[in-house]
């Protein structure tokens, strides 16, 4: 007896540490546990914080690239000087000539100005733009140059011819007055097939060029001359040189003037033209000639 009730009081023993020794175990996988998920959030908190900020990161840099909010928007210098350092203008002279056109004056309020002349110097412009009227033999115009920049060198200003046709024989139209030129006196000869400016019979830009400093200019007036029975149109060019010595060329084209500066037609026989227009008795104002009027 005596030995079952010690067996018994051992095992109750052994039963009690087990029991004891059991208790830290448990705690310990508690205090691991809750170790082990404090260490897992905070590395996911600095995970997701390392990809918040990336991802602010790359928005960023492509927000910057592309609205560059970030570089300040660079300030172009102010632009000085224009794109053209010339301008040239061509004015035609003031006065009366031969014209020609290829059109006919049809309207009656067209054939009514062409009779007794326009009122207005206006309403005389707007008809010969209308019909393109150009003159025969010869036209009168002023070449104005004038430096707006830095200081250039004129080299040379060369006719471009655009169209060379027969001279034109649909209407003529008589002048009513007379013509006057002044300035650097040049001539071109448009029956040349490579024309050229001339002064005193030779070219003008292989004897000299022109040097403008800023707001100077010079003006030519051209008497430009085809005695062939051909009709010419061109424009002009413009070769200069800046300042730092690269050469440039400006086109000029032909000025919306009631008379055509830039083309000219020879003169056909009086009996050849559709319509001619020739002065009447008094002089003041112009009607239609017959052919027989016209021999």
């Amino acid at each position: 007896m005596v030995r079952r009730a010690n067996q018994r009081e051992h095992l109750r023993r052994v039963s009690e540490r087990r029991r004891a020794g059991g208790r830290p175990e448990t705690d310990r996988n508690s205090a691991r546990t809750v170790i082990a998920a404090s260490v897992l959030a905070g590395v996911s908190a600095v995970i997701v914080s390392f990809i918040t900020g990336l991802g602010s990161s790359v928005q960023g840099f492509v927000t910057d690239v592309l609205t560059d909010e970030k570089k300040p928007a660079a300030t172009a210098p102010p632009h000085t000087e224009p794109a053209v350092p010339l301008k040239v203008v061509a004015i035609p002279e003031k006065g009366g000539s031969f014209l020609v056109s290829e059109q006919r004056v049809t309207s009656p309020e067209d054939r009514a100005e062409v009779i007794r002349g326009a009122e207005t110097p206006e309403e005389w412009e707007r008809l010969l733009r209308k019909i393109k009227a150009t003159s025969i033999h010869m036209t009168a115009y002023k070449v104005a140059v004038t430096n707006v920049s830095s200081p250039v060198r004129v080299v040379d200003i060369l006719p471009v011819i655009t169209r060379r046709t027969a001279a034109i024989d649909t209407t003529l139209i008589e002048p009513l007055g007379g013509m006057a030129s002044n300035s650097i006196p040049v001539r071109l000869n448009l029956d040349n097939r490579y024309p050229k400016f001339t002064q005193n019979g030779k070219p003008y830009f292989t004897r000299q060029s022109q040097v403008l400093k800023a707001g100077e200019g010079f003006v030519m007036a051209v008497e430009a001359k085809l005695l062939g029975r051909e009709y010419v149109e061109y424009h002009l060019k413009v070769n200069y040189l800046d300042k730092k010595g690269s050469q440039h060329s400006l086109v000029v084209n032909e000025p919306g003037t009631g008379v055509g500066v830039f083309r000219v037609s020879g003169m056909v026989d009086d009996k050849e033209y559709a319509d001619y227009w020739g002065a009447d008795e008094s002089g003041q104002g112009r009607r239609l000639l017959s052919r027989e009027e016209r021999e």
